[in-house]
């Protein structure tokens, strides 16, 4: 069985500097009015959520049941399945710095592919239905056909780490994306990309930053000649897709039982960590 004791102190020696500076920023926001003490620590929260992800439950009401029969010991109280929910949704901001923080630590080479993935709330006929992300989620369309939700925009590098990563709604287009996915990370080399990437304007951009965009030409286009490299590397493009699959089948990136859009991006950050 695999031990969760690093995954938790790397979590926790985040969140010994971290935690003074955003409840601070909390409180000077007026979201919190004081620092009250709880049973959760911070760190505990973001543990919870990413463990989930790696534990293979299908629900995270299942997973908090088994921490509770079987991991009660190792936290001081655990308060009911609805307020740990709550409590991962609430601190859906330190999720999501706590994934920041672990790009830092990514190898950046000079070889990069990016790519997105659709991530649907719900059914396409249940879409004049759905009411929690009625305003946020978007009809977009991928190669398997029209959805509805969102976008999960990777950068990975060739060992497959999360480089860069940023969700949209679905009606967003890849390539207007493309820039601020690599303004929040900013690599050098080339960045292997299909064919929804193709701009002359960001393509001028990115080798502005020493970054070349590298994709296939359309059909009504003059056809590109690859060297050996480039090919060798285009057909190497499918290596972000097992991470879009490993992240949809393994760790449960996608499903359709989220309730705020707090709660939405907690899960959706927690499953990045995880991977």
């Amino acid at each position: 069985m695999y031990d969760h004791t690093e995954l938790f102190c790397l979590i926790d020696d985040f969140c010994i500097r971290f935690k003074p500076i955003y409840f601070k920023s909390l409180k000077d926001s007026g979201v919190i009015k004081r620092c009250r003490s709880a049973f959760l620590e911070l760190s505990e929260i973001i543990f919870l959520a990413t463990w989930f992800h790696l534990s293979h439950f299908k629900t995270f009401k299942h997973f908090i049941a088994f921490i509770r029969f079987y991991h009660r010991k190792d936290f001081k109280k655990l308060p009911s399945y609805q307020r740990i929910n709550a409590l991962v949704a609430q601190h859906a901001l330190a999720i999501t710095a706590f994934f920041e923080a672990l790009l830092v630590k990514a190898n950046h080479d000079h070889i990069h592919f990016v790519d997105s993935t659709p991530l649907t709330v719900c059914k396409n006929t249940r879409i004049n239905r759905h009411r929690t992300f009625r305003n946020t989620a978007g009809r977009g369309k991928s190669s398997t056909g029209w959805f509805y939700g969102f976008k999960l925009h990777l950068i990975v590098n060739r060992a497959c780490e999360i480089v860069s990563a940023l969700v949209t709604a679905g009606n967003v287009s890849d390539v207007c994306v493309l820039f601020p996915l690599f303004q929040r990370h900013p690599i050098q080399g080339k960045l292997f990309g299909d064919r929804g990437y193709i701009s002359k304007f960001y393509k001028d951009l990115l080798s502005i930053r020493q970054c070349e965009m590298v994709t296939r030409a359309r059909a009504n286009m003059p056809q590109t000649v690859f060297s050996e490299e480039d090919e060798h590397y285009m057909c190497q493009r499918n290596l972000i897709e097992t991470v879009n699959s490993q992240l949809k089948d393994d760790l449960g990136i996608e499903h359709s039982r989220h309730r705020s859009w707090q709660g939405y991006i907690a899960h959706i950050y927690a499953s990045l960590i995880a991977y």
